[in-house]
C-alpha cells in the first residue's frame, strides 16, 4: 500500500488519498496519522515514536519529516491537524519550482503538485528531509 512508487499522501474527509507514480490514486478509509501509525507497526514502532525519535537525533522540532522505509520519507506542507495536509515523498521529487507565493513540486513521473505554500517554506522542509536521506 505505502510503498517507493507513493507520490504523496493525502487527508480527506475521514480517509486517504494516496497518489502512486503511475498516475494510479487510492482512497483508504482510514484517517492519514492511523495509515502512517500501522505502516510503522510493521518495524515494531508507531508514528509518535517515530517523530520523537527522528526530531531527538536530527534537531528538527517543527515540520519533522516521517522516516517510514528506506525510500519513504515524507515531508508535511501544513501542520498535521490541518484538513488539507499532503505528506509528499521526498524521494520522488526532482525539482520544485517557485509559482508567485505558491510551489510547483515536479515528480519523477513529471507530474506535478501546486502547493499553497511559500517556495522557501517547501525548500526547508525538503532540504531536512535530505538530512535523514543520509544515514
Amino acid at each position: 500500500m505505502i510503498n517507493k512508487d507513493v507520490l504523496y499522501l493525502k487527508k480527506a474527509n475521514r480517509s486517504t488519498i494516496i497518489k502512486y507514480k503511475n498516475q494510479d490514486e487510492i482512497v483508504i478509509n482510514l484517517l492519514l496519522e492511523k495509515l502512517l501509525d500501522f505502516a510503522l507497526r510493521e518495524d515494531l514502532t508507531t508514528l509518535k515514536g517515530r517523530l520523537e525519535a527522528t526530531s531527538k537525533v536530527y534537531r528538527i522540532f517543527k515540520h519533522v519529516p516521517i522516516y517510514l522505509k528506506e525510500n519513504i520519507i515524507l515531508i508535511q506542507t501544513n501542520n498535521k491537524k490541518e484538513i488539507d495536509n499532503i505528506y509528499i515523498n521526498s524521494y520522488n521529487i526532482v525539482e520544485m519550482v517557485k509559482d508567485k507565493k505558491q510551489t510547483i513540486i515536479i515528480f519523477i513521473d513529471h507530474s506535478f503538485l501546486k502547493i499553497d505554500k511559500p517556495y522557501h517554506l517547501m525548500k526547508k522542509y525538503y532540504d531536512l528531509s535530505l538530512k535523514i536521506k543520509k544515514l
